[in-house]
């Protein structure tokens, strides 16, 4: 049995290489003990990079890297995105 006409069909849009990123404060933060434990003030990591308008690889993960700001984990998320 062939499964030819089913599936997931991708078809190129443009001719480019693209890398989309986003970071977001986890929701693990516990008050009480953050100055005790700083692993529970975390930002979440996400990548997806597309060619061709197809995505080649998508990666979610908390970040290794203490952010002091969301800007700076931002920036942080696109590094580990390249």
């Amino acid at each position: 049995m062939a499964t030819r006409s089913e599936g997931i069909i991708f078809e190129p849009t443009n001719s480019s290489l693209e890398l989309w990123c986003d970071a977001d404060f986890s929701e693990n933060l516990k008050a009480e003990i953050a100055h005790l434990d700083r692993t529970t003030e975390q930002f979440r990591t996400g990548y997806l990079i597309k060619n061709y308008g197809c995505p080649l690889t998508l990666d979610f993960k908390m970040q290794t890297e203490m952010a002091l700001s969301t800007t700076e984990a931002e920036f942080i998320a696109l590094s580990e995105g390249l």
